[in-house]
């Protein structure tokens, strides 16, 4: 499975894309939307999933813009992402090590099951007929 992790840092974000075979590719995502969306448009072309902690939810767009662009997205919990963090030994240190931590979460069958499919909004400007 394809995933892509992310982490926030105080230039924007970190990214690493995790592919089948288990290579990271690390990319530096600006604090620009139209990053974010060439981020998004990258992890669509090649069939990934976007994972990134629930306080990103609130802090940032990229869940959003992913959504729009037909990614799938995960979110798991801060406490679970802050112990795995300290079990891993990253907690100190820069934001790509986490990113990747994120991006192999759904490789894990056990650590896929603690992870939220984000759902995508209903579109407003649909009507419910039921």
């Amino acid at each position: 499975m394809t995933a892509c992790g992310v982490w926030p840092t105080t230039r924007g974000l970190a990214a690493v894309l995790i592919d089948s075979a288990g290579r990271a590719r690390p990319f530096s995502v600006a604090d620009t939307d139209e990053a974010r969306w060439g981020l998004c448009q990258r992890i669509a072309a090649v069939g990934a999933d976007l994972v990134l902690d629930e306080a990103l939810l609130e802090g940032d767009r990229i869940a959003c813009i992913a959504l729009r662009a037909g990614v799938q997205v995960w979110v798991v919990g801060p406490p679970v992402v802050q112990a795995l963090r300290y079990a891993a030994g990253i907690v100190r240190r820069g934001a790509r090590p986490s990113a990747a931590l994120l991006g192999r979460l759904p490789a894990v069958p056990w650590l896929r099951s603690l992870l939220r499919r984000l759902e995508p909004p209903d579109d407003e400007r649909q009507t419910s007929l039921l």
